[in-house]
């Protein structure tokens, strides 16, 4: 009898876990950070409350669809205000969205530490003028590019287009930099990049809020960023924001 008891109790361990996979829902098998208009549909099916899923909704990755008519079928489902809210709120684009050749662009802040490679500013002395430069270590990016990019943005709400330039970086052995500013010499004092590095291109509207940016002429072997005018801060020590790429 007591040969017996240990294939028992292992028999009703199994037996307990098949009826709890039979009890939750599939879609609750799903990557816990996916969270969809089902899902939300689902949570409230099985009673969760609002504020357990407003959690969820903030810690997901979220991919809502929210048309009129996905708003009343949430409200059919009886998604509460608080959730729908919630949901709109999620959706709302923060910062941009950059993609080359259907690549994603990872955002650098020029003049602070990030992942992927150190950022700072240093200052070249040349004959006339000091000349304030930002950098990047490394002598490529991450990411390559045709000669005849697609650049493809998304913006938030009240950006522009205009805001957006490419940029050619001067490429070095272990890293790229661009001219944001000199100082002395017989020029004074001067902000912004160098003309003669900005790349001229054509903007075309996609859709509400999303743009195509492509170069008037096909790319030069090089490095390139594209730039956020306005984004530098150098009270901060901030020299300016963009999306870096090559092209070789």
């Amino acid at each position: 009898m007591p040969t017996i008891l240990p294939i028992i109790r292992k028999f009703l361990t199994l037996s307990s876990i098949c009826l709890i996979l039979v009890a939750v829902p599939f879609g609750l098998l799903v990557a816990a950070d996916e969270i969809n208009n089902e899902r939300i549909i689902e949570m409230t099916t099985l009673g969760l409350g609002d504020e357990i899923i407003v959690a969820r909704i903030k810690i997901g990755r979220c991919e809502f669809s929210l048309s009129d008519f996905d708003l009343l079928a949430l409200k059919k489902a009886g998604v509460s205000d608080k959730v729908v809210a919630a949901m709109l709120e999620a959706s709302v684009l923060t910062d941009p969205i950059v993609m080359v050749d259907g690549k994603p662009l990872e955002l650098h802040t020029l003049g602070q530490a990030k992942t992927g490679g150190r950022l700072g500013a240093s200052l070249t002395f040349g004959l006339k003028s000091v000349k304030n430069k930002a950098y990047l270590n490394g002598r490529n990016a991450r990411v390559f590019a045709s000669r005849n990019p697609s650049i493809e943005l998304e913006l938030p709400r009240g950006d522009s287009i205009e805001n957006y330039i490419i940029v050619k970086m001067d490429r070095k052995s272990d890293r790229r930099e661009i001219e944001v500013g000199s100082a002395g010499g017989t020029v004074g004092q001067k902000s912004g990049i160098r003309a003669e590095s900005i790349i001229r291109t054509s903007s075309t509207v996609l859709d509400d809020g999303r743009y195509l940016l492509r170069p008037l002429k096909p790319l030069k072997r090089h490095a390139y960023i594209v730039y956020i005018i306005g984004s530098a801060d150098f009270m901060k020590g901030i020299y300016g924001k963009g999306y870096d790429f090559s092209v070789e």
